[in-house]
């Protein structure tokens, strides 16, 4: 990635405070995820062979039932009851980001806090109440009864999560080098191209709008365009 961004450099004539090449996260709380050293990819789930297995919002259908053993028993904590829920046999229901004070980390690196514009529906509760009175459950008890005993946490992990409104920059720039000194291979010269070049369902990505039946109209609104006689001419 540093050679490809590097030459892309030389090549455009941008400014050198450009981030030339970037990576964007599909899912809004996995760049703060990784910054607290979860690690990506499910193929150590599968590996595992889980008794249990706890899901934290998990609705993009990267593990499955025929993933895991029948014995696995599977908790979804999360909100608007997608893939996730339907594969578990316990949920406990949590807070949407409208409904709860959290920290998200966006594409530039800036940490930023949500605040709740909602109260919670029926039983859901913020997502560390829960794994907080879980834990005391389990006679495990965590030490953390109010936010700002959890977020002096997160600072000692990541201090970066605690900076609201400054960027923080990537800074595995000599494990990149490391990494490109094992790599043979060479840049190919033939031009980028992307199999999908038409995102299908574009107004449903996430479980918010595919619970949201205004969405579900947007997406029978552009099916319905494609195949008129307008859009074909």
């Amino acid at each position: 990635t540093q050679q490809l961004a590097a030459k892309l450099r030389q090549t455009s004539g941008c400014a050198p405070d450009w981030a030339v090449v970037n990576v964007l996260n599909r899912v809004a709380s996995q760049v703060a995820a990784l910054d607290l050293g979860y690690t990506p990819g499910v193929a150590e789930v599968r590996q595992a062979k889980p008794k249990v297995l706890w899901l934290m919002g998990a609705d993009a259908g990267a593990v499955t039932r025929e993933d895991l053993p029948s014995d696995c028993f599977v908790i979804y904590q999360g909100h608007h009851g997608d893939a996730g829920a339907a594969m578990a046999d316990c949920v406990l229901p949590g807070a949407a980001y409208t409904e709860k004070q959290g920290t998200y980390v966006n594409m530039e690196g800036r940490a930023q806090q949500t605040y709740p514009a909602l109260v919670p529906p029926g039983e859901a509760r913020v997502d560390w109440k829960i794994i907080r009175v879980i834990s005391e459950v389990l006679d495990e008890k965590l030490p953390y009864d109010k936010i700002n005993e959890l977020r002096a946490r997160m600072s000692e992990i990541s201090p970066n999560l605690v900076r609201y409104g400054t960027v923080e920059h990537a800074n595995f720039f000599n494990q990149s080098l490391d990494l490109s000194k094992k790599v043979s291979s060479q840049l190919a010269s033939s031009p980028l191209n992307v199999s999908t070049k038409v995102l299908e369902e574009f107004y449903q990505t996430d479980s918010i709008s595919r619970a949201s039946p205004t969405m579900a109209k947007c997406v029978a609104a552009v099916k319905q365009h494609r195949q008129s006689k307008y859009a074909q001419s």
